[in-house]
């Protein structure tokens, strides 16, 4: 075989190597479906697990910048669980979780809001906070469950007022650009084995309905600044209403 032609095949070969490797090291393809879609409302008014949709949607906070998706989340939780609530003066003489006075001494101490606003909060740093606040708060870390676990735990969640769960997770895994995020779940439809993402960063994305299996590999991804994946928060008052 001429040089020439044993050097195109060798590159073309190369080629097709590359590709594969690169293909493989990407997630499944994942879809989503979203709320501002006829199916998308459709198969929330079938779900028959949205004990936590309606009261998220009275308190649901827009994170005021892209890295406070954390504390967007908290206190819109928070502010739905009815714990003691401390006062902004924005909204002075009543109390309501702001994404201002999230950040008291207590969690300061964890992650001061200025770096909050450079590097967002860790799934521990984020499930401290919600303590401190007096949300009776439980970290899991994907890589520490399985799938069935995650479904089961969120399922009964969803469809138990009182409490609710949060998902820290890879947005690239669930067929969004790239970026780590916080965001409640709202719902869960048994036929499609969807859960409803209520996306804190609305001016971005619209709740949108997530496949079990993609939403739980999007948490179960490694998280940039500690050795651990992301995962989920289960979350109830631990009593201290106001």
């Amino acid at each position: 075989m001429p040089g020439y032609f044993r050097v195109l095949l060798y590159v073309l070969c190369f080629s097709v190597v590359a590709s594969t490797v690169h293909a493989d090291a990407l997630p499944k393809k994942s879809e989503f479906l979203s709320m501002k879609l006829p199916e998308g409302l459709k198969r929330l008014k079938n779900s028959e697990h949205k004990a936590d949709y309606w009261i998220l949607s009275a308190h649901f906070a827009t994170q005021v910048t892209q890295s406070l998706c954390s504390v967007a989340t908290g206190a819109t939780i928070l502010n739905a669980l009815g714990v003691k609530r401390p006062i902004d003066p924005i909204y002075d003489p009543y109390p309501y979780f702001t994404q201002t006075n999230y950040f008291n001494d207590e969690v300061t101490k964890i992650r001061t809001r200025d770096l909050t606003l450079k590097e967002g909060m860790t799934l521990q740093m984020a499930t401290k906070a919600m303590r401190i606040h007096g949300g009776d708060a439980e970290a899991f870390h994907a890589e520490d469950v399985t799938l069935e676990q995650f479904r089961k735990t969120a399922v009964e969640n969803l469809r138990t007022p009182g409490n609710f769960i949060v998902v820290n997770y890879q947005r690239l895994n669930i067929g969004q650009p790239k970026g780590a995020h916080f965001s409640p779940l709202g719902a869960y439809d048994t036929k499609t084995d969807t859960f409803l993402i209520m996306d804190v960063a609305r001016y971005k994305f619209p709740p949108v309905w997530v496949r079990a299996e993609d939403l739980f590999a999007a948490m179960n991804t490694q998280d940039t600044e500690v050795p651990k994946s992301r995962g989920y928060i289960v979350i109830k008052s631990s009593g201290n209403k106001t």
